[in-house]
């Protein structure tokens, strides 16, 4: 419904509001989703979030890097035409996502809990860096530390890198919108082209109530729409493991160890 009410001439999309590259109907509803999966479902075991570290860095590296290559596609390709739109959307893409790195290791530095660089930082800051690395350290660090997040056990920070990365994005489109860039081109006969302007150009203000009433509308709607689904499934089926399988992970749910100790190895080689 999403897609339905913000792409293609839905609704919301009449009323004046933009969603550009999905940053509400993938996004933000990507944080809202997750974020009640994981106030349903329960949190991980207490030694498990104690004790949070990465499973794999250079794989994270290696997915990181094959996510920015296909930003440039993604970004580049959604305006469906060459034009100003489409350059922007690269140049920003690799400009605004280098600079998020940066930042997010400033942040780090300077005001984390370690008060030094972290590799998995940097990827999150360059995940959420498209739009609002800043805003989403604070709601990672700050945020999640709440009583709220303390119940909640959001594993990977959906909320963070992704809802509060997609919300400030929509709500800052109606501050910056520049009306010098087309959204959609005209054929230069009865249609006009298609376009926008934020506040900042001295337009209504009222985009930003557009906005806000999109983002408003994805949540409640997603937020609803999994709790239903998931407390219909739990009808069928077990949502959660049990805490004595979680303690024994992957052996427990399929007999196979991700990382098996050299004693494993040994006794299954030659």
């Amino acid at each position: 419904m999403n897609a339905f009410l913000l792409w293609g001439g839905g609704w919301w999309s009449q009323m004046g509001a933009i969603d550009y590259s999905g940053g509400y109907v993938i996004h933000l509803a990507a944080g809202t989703t997750g974020f009640v999966a994981a106030a349903v479902i329960g949190p991980r075991l207490a030694r498990d979030r104690e004790r949070a570290v990465p499973n794999n860095l250079p794989m994270a590296a290696a997915g990181a890097g094959i996510l920015w290559l296909g930003w440039n596609g993604f970004n580049g390709g959604d305006p469906y035409f060459s034009g100003a739109d489409a350059s922007l959307a690269v140049l920003n893409t690799n400009l605004c996502t280098a600079v998020a790195v940066l930042t997010w290791v400033i942040w780090d530095m300077c005001a984390g809990p370690a008060r030094r660089p972290n590799f998995l930082g940097a990827i999150n800051g360059m995940i959420a860096g498209l739009v609002a690395s800043t805003m989403v350290w604070l709601s990672w660090n700050k945020l999640g530390r709440t009583r709220l997040f303390r119940k909640v056990d959001d594993t990977l920070g959906v909320v963070h890198t992704h809802g509060v990365a997609g919300l400030a994005d929509g709500l800052l489109v109606g501050v910056l919108a520049d009306p010098n860039i087309k959204v959609y081109l005209g054929n230069g006969g009865d249609v006009a082209d298609v376009t926008y302007g934020g506040w900042l150009y001295g337009h209504h203000p009222k985009l930003i109530l557009w906005q806000a009433g999109a983002a408003l509308t994805i949540i409640v709607w997603d937020a609803l729409i999994t709790f239903l689904i998931l407390k219909f499934l739990s009808l069928f089926m077990k949502l959660r493991l049990p805490d004595d399988v979680l303690e024994v992970g992957d052996v427990g749910v399929h007999e196979e160890e991700a990382y098996p100790d050299d004693t494993l190895v040994g006794s299954r080689g030659c």
